[in-house]
């Protein structure tokens, strides 16, 4: 299970961080996505929304596979699709929140990675010899810093679906090899029915704050769970193999 630890400018001081790949998400069958992400994930994934553990918000995640513990996109370690979501790439780092204030974020990042050794050929450092960011962990920060400002974005959307009440609780349903079917349960998806029953007040309203786009990206995305026994059914067969 992975481990965070927060980074500590004086703790981590002569820590470097150890060589990674995208091979952490094999265990990921969901993944938080940002609202500037909805476009270019709707074409290989469905978009989900389901209740934060850490936050309690309800947050926009990416379906990855269809049980626990497997991510359709990673096999034959490779990435298996044209767009790989920001909550992945920029592991080993994290931005965890407090439930009382979601305005700051502290950093965070996957201890296993972190070795304490002044050995070049051990990584990368975190920080230089004055206490001061690396080039690395400078580049790190800036790309958390734009994540952070669209995860202030993206909680704003949902809270304008919750204030339109267009999210609904149901079930994600996905056939797979062997005339077996997945239920996916406790997700919430935008009701179609609901959109298209708004009044010509409150759809103005979501066109003015830019919402449409997002809403129509996330139900197009829901077709995408094609994709998703295609992906099963390719796994399935090397398995068989």
């Amino acid at each position: 299970m992975r481990q965070l630890v927060v980074l500590d400018k004086k703790k981590h001081r002569n820590y470097r961080l150890l060589k990674h790949d995208l091979s952490h998400s094999k265990n990921l069958h969901i993944c938080p996505i940002l609202l500037s992400e909805f476009i270019s994930v709707s074409r290989t994934s469905p978009i989900i929304f389901t209740k934060s553990k850490e936050t309690g918000k309800l947050e926009s995640c990416a379906l990855l596979g269809v049980t626990p513990g497997e991510n359709l996109f990673w096999q034959e370690g490779r990435w298996q699709g044209d767009y790989i979501p920001v909550s992945i790439r920029s592991h080993p780092f994290y931005l965890r929140y407090k439930k009382d204030d979601l305005s700051n974020a502290y950093v965070c990042v996957e201890s296993s990675l972190l070795c304490a050794s002044k050995d070049s050929s051990q990584g990368v450092a975190l920080f230089e010899h004055n206490g001061e960011p690396s080039k690395h962990l400078l580049a790190a920060q800036r790309e958390l810093e734009n994540i952070h400002l669209k995860k202030l974005q993206t909680w704003k959307f949902v809270e304008s679906l919750q204030k339109f009440d267009l999210l609904k609780e149901q079930e994600i349903n996905i056939d797979l090899p062997g005339e077996t079917k997945h239920k996916l349960k406790g997700v919430y998806c935008i009701s179609e029915d609901k959109v298209r029953k708004l009044g010509a007040t409150e759809f103005l309203k979501l066109r003015d704050m830019g919402c449409l786009p997002f809403i129509y990206a996330h139900l197009f995305s829901l077709l995408q769970s094609s994709n998703l026994r295609a992906l099963h059914k390719k796994n399935y067969s090397k398995v068989l193999h």
